[in-house]
């Protein structure tokens, strides 16, 4: 089967919609021991200018944001 012009070219695709993706997943469905479909779902991380200085947002806490962070401005 490895021989197999079809096969080779089944791989082939496999390979491209793995190496074609930085996150996400490849999920091949197989029918009766062939191969018939192949799927990518690419997510995209999206980096905002604070979290790559600070490391990401931080929750601040059960009692929700410091008094001080509403009166931004207000001195």
């Amino acid at each position: 089967m490895p021989s197999d012009p079809a096969f080779r070219a089944v791989l082939a695709d496999i390979e491209e919609a793995i190496r074609g993706i930085r996150f996400g997943t490849v999920q091949i469905t197989i029918h009766d021991s062939r191969v018939v479909q192949i799927e990518k779902a690419e997510k995209i991380r999206v980096c905002h200018e604070a979290d790559r200085t600070t490391g990401g947002s931080q929750p601040s806490g059960p009692s929700g944001p410091k008094e001080d962070q509403w009166n931004v401005g207000s001195e």
